[in-house]
This record gives structure tokens, sequence and C-alpha cells, in this order.
């Protein structure tokens, strides 16, 4: 497990020596923060809600978000308490400095809501709306790796986690509602 962590904290290391700048920086800390609290996904959701097309695929879009939370905020965080990257290595250095370092590291939360929210504007929405949601939920993912604050293996996690609870939001609301 060491030789798994210390690849993962050389690939954060390489991010850090290689391609940080003031200007990515500035963009990728703004990219995290669309990211906190899933409200770069919860507020389009819930202008959906006001359309009765799209109203089903509002519900699971939020119903994924709050399965993302509880699975990867309320449990695995938890169960896992892995530390973050700058704990254990305190050669990498955070950019962002309101994320704890009591707080914990796997999986991603920003992965996880990013992947339970955009997958689903993707397949249900207009491509002009559905591809920016997909890049922006990468961009969001690849921006705490940047930052510092999370391994690859938690944004690879945080992604698996998210579309799981995509498919799952989606076979819910399928039940209880009407196809989406």
């Amino acid at each position: 497990m060491d030789t798994l962590m210390n690849m993962q904290a050389l690939m954060l290391l390489f991010l850090q020596d290689t391609i940080r700048s003031p200007l990515l920086t500035r963009i990728l800390e703004f990219t995290t923060d669309l990211g906190n609290m899933g409200f770069i996904w919860v507020v389009p959701a819930l202008l959906l809600l006001f359309k009765k097309k799209t109203r089903p695929l509002a519900i699971a879009v939020l119903t994924a978000l709050v399965l993302s939370l509880i699975i990867t905020n309320g449990l695995l965080k938890n169960l896992i308490k892995e530390a973050r990257p700058f704990v254990t290595y305190p050669e990498i250095i955070p950019l962002v400095t309101h994320v704890s370092a009591s707080s914990y590291a796997f999986p991603s939360g920003h992965a996880s809501a990013s992947f339970a929210a955009a997958p689903l504007f993707f397949h249900y929405l207009p491509k002009k709306f559905g591809i920016p949601a997909l890049v922006l939920a990468f961009l969001i993912s690849f921006s705490r790796l940047y930052l510092g604050v999370h391994y690859p293996l938690d944004v690879v996690a945080g992604l698996f986690i998210g579309l799981g609870c995509a498919w799952l939001a989606v076979k819910m609301v399928s039940k209880v509602m009407w196809e989406i």
C-alpha cells in the first residue's frame, strides 16, 4: 500500500513542479469552488424542476447528489479516514486554505458529486448543455489534484461512485415517476 501511495504522491508532485502557474491556479481554484457543496449541479437541477418535461431529470440529479453525499461524505470518508496528501507528504503544497488537514481525502466528494450530475445532464439534455457539464465535471475533478488536496485514486473512486449514484437515481426515479 505504501508503494501505491508513494506513486500517487509522485504524480501530485509532478503536477506541482511542472504545470502549476499563477493563471492556471486562479482558474482551477475558481473551478473547484464551483464544485463546493455541489452548487454548480444543484442550481441547474432546481431550475429544471419548473418544467414538467425536465422535472424527472431534475429529481434524478438531486437524488444522485444526495446519494453521492451520503455514500462519499457520510460513509466512506469516515470509514476509510485517509489523510489528505499534504498531511502525509509535507512536500505537497495545497493551494486552497479552506480544506482542513483534519478532513478526509478518500473518496473525492467533488468528483463524486460532479459525476453524479454531469452524465445525467449529458444524457438527457441537448449536447450544448451536456458536453459543457461533462467538461466541467472533469475540470472540477482535475482541480482537486492540481490543488494538492486529493490523490488520483480519490478522484477516480469519486468518479465511479458518482456514476453509480447517477445510474441508481435514474432507476429510482423511473420506478416512482415516469421514464426519463
